[in-house]
């Protein structure tokens, strides 16, 4: 594989951006109220699943899929079986919209709690599974 496509270049980012991901989520579990851990839960959140659905993007347009607005990415990943949970993305999607307007302590924790118990692990899902189709 040409290791010049644009998807592949985009998915080394997002293996630092999950690394970060990750760095929070074991913060956090080890602090659950640490306010800083909050704080950089919802950011690491933000910018992995920027890097997640611009991944995806790049992917599906290598494949020959056009989309370019996040909705439109996330419908026509689940349409082509590249993501498995279309509602879970969706979700993230606006809460990452929410997140990004509001900061309320209420709201980062229960973002916070999404993010731990359903949008990390998608997007880790995500994250392997790319880089089997990398390696292949």
């Amino acid at each position: 594989m040409n290791k010049d496509v644009r998807w592949i270049q985009r998915f080394e980012n997002l293996t630092k951006a999950i690394g970060r991901l990750r760095e929070a989520l074991h913060g956090i579990a080890h602090d659950p109220n640490n306010h800083l851990y909050q704080f950089a839960l919802i950011g690491a959140f933000q910018f992995t699943f920027e890097l997640s659905w611009k991944t995806i993007k790049d992917y599906l347009a290598y494949n020959g899929v056009e989309a370019s607005i996040p909705r439109e990415v996330i419908k026509q990943a689940f349409h082509h079986q590249v993501i498995q949970d279309g509602q879970i993305w969706m979700d993230m999607l606006e809460d990452r919209n929410l997140m990004a307007h509001v900061y309320q302590e209420q709201a980062a924790v229960a973002a916070g709690k999404s993010i731990q118990e359903c949008y990390a692990p998608a997007i880790e899902k995500i994250y392997h599974d790319l880089l089997n189709k990398q390696k292949n």
